[in-house]
């Protein structure tokens, strides 16, 4: 079994040593690690671990989706059976691939042709706590609840860094879609292959250290409204727009089942995140625009347009 390990980086001169190192700590070895730099500038591309991978570096920045499409596309251009998808501030166990390719070997072949992709456990690194995978349900996407017992457990989403996704059924599947660039376009393939009838599972005892919470400038911010005590949230003009454009693009043209749901849920979400913004129009003028214009692009279809 051949595995190529992929990372996508923008600016992550400070921590791309470490996931690095985690990928050449692993007690199953890989048989390649690529990273596709999306137009870094603070040198990260010179850094000393860069000399165990190969580099790609896009002259724009094509998001993580487009990164792991080319990388998807390379790995079967070049005989791989598996790809491990990672964000730079991902560091997964020593025996996490391991774990993962000897629970695929445990399964019976007529599980293992279903099998989709498998996933480490995300645990955050901040306090630990562990983010369990989701399922696509009509009205949202539930996290899973599988209790400690369970060795490993079935799931639909899962975000794309930990993910061990298996090629034979990324050829019949196809390619992520580019255009998502970033945020969401885990959850368009994670649907794609469930509706193409194959199976995903996370592993509790693979674990992957991750900032599960996101950027730190999304982490809530209490303001002082009067008596009152309000809490908001940061997030980049980019993350504002995709999120926008990208839920709603989903909800209207790929999701097939439960889309009246789905677009009620998502709608409510856009307007929560956009809301946050006009409410403290000081200082935010870029994220207002930034949503209004994802949420047009997305009610329209021009999944095409970038940020």
């Amino acid at each position: 079994m051949r595995v190529l390990a992929h990372i996508h980086t923008l600016n992550d001169a400070d921590i791309i040593d470490r996931t690095i190192e985690a990928m050449l700590q692993q007690t199953h070895p890989l048989d390649g690690i690529r990273i596709v730099d999306n137009g870094s500038t603070d040198g990260t591309l010179e850094r000393p671990s860069l000399s165990h991978a190969m580099v790609v570096r896009n002259k724009e920045n094509l998001g993580a989706s487009g990164a792991i499409a080319g990388s998807m596309r390379f790995a079967l251009d070049h005989g791989y059976d598996w790809i491990w998808v990672f964000d730079a501030d991902s560091e997964p166990e020593p025996d996490a691939l391991e774990k993962l390719l000897d629970l695929y070997a445990g399964f019976p072949p007529s599980l293992q042709e279903k099998v989709g992709f498998l996933a480490t456990l995300h645990h955050n690194v901040q306090d630990g706590i562990p983010r369990h995978g989701g399922l696509f349900a009509r009205h949202a996407f539930p996290l899973d609840n599988p209790g400690s017992e369970a060795r490993y457990y079935p799931c639909h989403i899962v975000i794309w860094s930990g993910c061990l996704y298996r090629l034979a059924a990324v050829r019949q599947i196809g390619l992520p879609n580019p255009d998502y660039v970033i945020d969401w376009g885990e959850y368009e393939y994670a649907y794609r292959v469930m509706k193409a009838g194959y199976k995903a599972f996370i592993h509790q005892d693979a674990r992957l250290r991750h900032n599960t919470h996101g950027h730190t400038s999304q982490i809530p911010v209490e303001v002082k409204v009067g008596p009152a005590t309000l809490t908001f949230r940061e997030a980049a003009p980019i993350r504002c727009y995709y999120t926008c454009r990208n839920s709603l693009y989903f909800s209207l043209y790929d999701a097939e089942e439960g889309r009246a749901g789905l677009l009620c849920t998502h709608a409510l979400g856009v307007l929560h995140l956009t809301l946050n913004f006009l409410l403290r129009p000081r200082h935010h003028g870029a994220q207002i625009v930034a949503c209004l214009r994802g949420i047009w692009h997305g009610v329209t279809g021009n999944i095409a347009a970038r940020y």
